[in-house]
């Protein structure tokens, strides 16, 4: 299992999302301690993944060595 560790600018984005996207974001942060690289994961950089959640996308880095993944970015998807 992996530690998460939040950014304190992502963890003040997400106190402020309405309820129902708090729990999505929360929930989709937390099961990425089971599993960092879900099938729905993109890879963007070398360590850096990307996950979308309802309308927003979280990118976070893996790191193996320390079990860790660090969530660096919350924002809003742009539709196409």
């Amino acid at each position: 299992m992996y530690a998460n560790e939040v950014t304190p600018q992502v963890s003040a984005q997400i106190e402020t999302l309405h309820p129902k996207r708090f729990r999505q974001v929360a929930l989709r942060i937390f099961t990425l301690q089971m599993n960092p690289r879900p099938p729905d994961s993109v890879l963007i950089d070398i360590a850096a993944y990307r996950v979308d959640v309802g309308p927003y996308a979280i990118t976070y880095e893996v790191d193996d060595a320390r079990h860790r993944v660090r969530v660096f970015l919350l924002e809003e998807r742009e539709e196409p």
